[in-house]
């Protein structure tokens, strides 16, 4: 048995002393099949939400009326949910009702595909009755039951097969992906935050060439923010390991500059993204818009900073567009960089005013904006009394061109 699991293990002997069933399941099942690392650890069980309540001393409820109790340990928390059947689900994404049933194996028909269908008991023997380890040993991907029946269920489920498809690398099955071929238009109904986190776990799986081109082959693409006329460039996007970039700031570049995006803020805010992260995007496409004009400068290190220049450079080398693989370049630039930012300059504007003998106002900006362009051109040097001497000339060059 898993490490990962003694502790749920506790859990279920609780539940079985008091008479109930219980049993690990879903995901982390799966994972422990296939030796991959584990995420969080699921419990299903007979007890009621209040029985399950009356056994723990600490517990959170975050949706008794769906069966969900969340069990807190010394170590961890983990989710427990009573055996359920579903009803209807009229925005094809939420059951319109649960009904709390006996039986593990009705609980684990309503779940979305045979790999994660399968259940556990805490001495670690399998409970497999929709042959999802079969399917795993073929790296298969297939719904419980009818394909059509589980999208209309939630329709996410449709880009959670080709999600599940990049991270694990597995085929889909024909009958599953002629499904979603049928049924991609109810992915107009799934809100894009959820969108959202399934396209970027796609984007960086091992098996993302795959994924993508289902995506593209099964038409779900055109029912993705803004990617209808992007056909193409997914095809070719596909090519690329994303999954050797390092933060979402690189990724989304690199989607965005792979699709060839012109609005780049519209096209952000339409996957819903958070402001800071559009803005960083937005900075880092900038900088290798830059490098491509006139490859790694210092006045362009400093005016897009050492997080910008390193996020372009990783997407640039991923691209091929850097191959002369520039971080030492990059480096070098940064570090011999005389200022970091206007605050660096050896005056400032009280200085300015005092020497000029002026009242404040807009023109300390612009002449602090050309102490700081003559610094980075390396044409005078950052202290006090070479500025000073440099703010007397500017003074009287000034003064004779009036």
């Amino acid at each position: 048995m898993n490490e990962a699991f003694l502790q749920a293990s506790t859990i279920i002997s609780t539940l079985e002393k008091d008479g109930h069933e219980a049993y690990i399941v879903g995901g982390s099942v799966r994972d422990h099949i296939l030796n991959r690392d584990l995420g969080d650890i699921d419990i299903a069980t007979s007890a009621t939400p209040t029985q399950i309540q009356a056994l723990f001393p600490k517990t959170i409820d975050v949706g008794a009326e769906h069966g969900t109790i969340i069990v807190v340990t010394d170590n961890d928390s983990y989710e427990v949910t009573t055996f359920r059947t579903e009803g209807s689900y009229s925005d094809n994404r939420r059951p319109d009702e649960v009904t709390f049933v006996k039986s593990l194996k009705e609980d684990l028909r309503r779940r979305d595909f045979t790999m994660n269908a399968i259940a556990m008991t805490k001495e670690g023997k399998i409970l497999d009755p929709f042959c999802g380890t079969r399917d795993i040993e073929h790296k298969l991907i297939r719904t419980v039951g009818e394909a059509s029946e589980r999208f209309s269920e939630d329709a996410l489920r449709m880009f959670r097969a080709l999600r599940f498809s990049s991270q694990l690398s597995f085929s889909v099955h024909s009958k599953t992906l002629e499904a979603i071929q049928l049924d991609a238009h109810l992915m107009q109904h799934i809100s894009v935050e959820r969108k959202t986190v399934e396209l970027e776990k796609l984007l960086i799986g091992q098996g993302m060439t795959q994924a993508l081109s289902l995506l593209v082959e099964s038409n779900l693409f055109l029912f993705l923010p803004l990617l209808a006329d992007k056909k193409e460039e997914l095809i070719k996007l596909s090519e690329f390991p994303l999954h050797t970039l390092t933060s979402r700031e690189e990724l989304w570049t690199t989607f965005v500059y792979m699709l060839k995006v012109e609005e780049v803020e519209r096209f952000l805010t339409a996957w819903k993204l958070p402001k800071r992260l559009s803005k960083s995007v937005q900075e880092i496409l900038h900088t290798i818009q830059q490098f491509q004009k006139q490859g790694w400068h210092q006045e362009l290190v400093y005016r897009s900073g050492w997080n910008a220049c390193l996020a372009a450079h990783h997407v640039l080398l991923l691209l091929e567009l850097d191959k002369s693989n520039s971080y030492l370049d990059i480096k070098r630039l940064f570090e011999e960089l005389p200022i970091y930012n206007l605050q660096d300059i050896a005056i400032n504007g009280n200085d300015l005013v005092e020497w000029l003998e002026k009242k404040p106002g807009k023109w300390i900006a612009e002449v602090l904006q050309e102490i700081e362009s003559e610094l980075l051109q390396g044409n005078i040097e950052n202290e006090a009394v070479v500025l000073k001497e440099w703010v007397r000339t500017w003074q009287q060059k000034l003064e004779r061109n009036c």
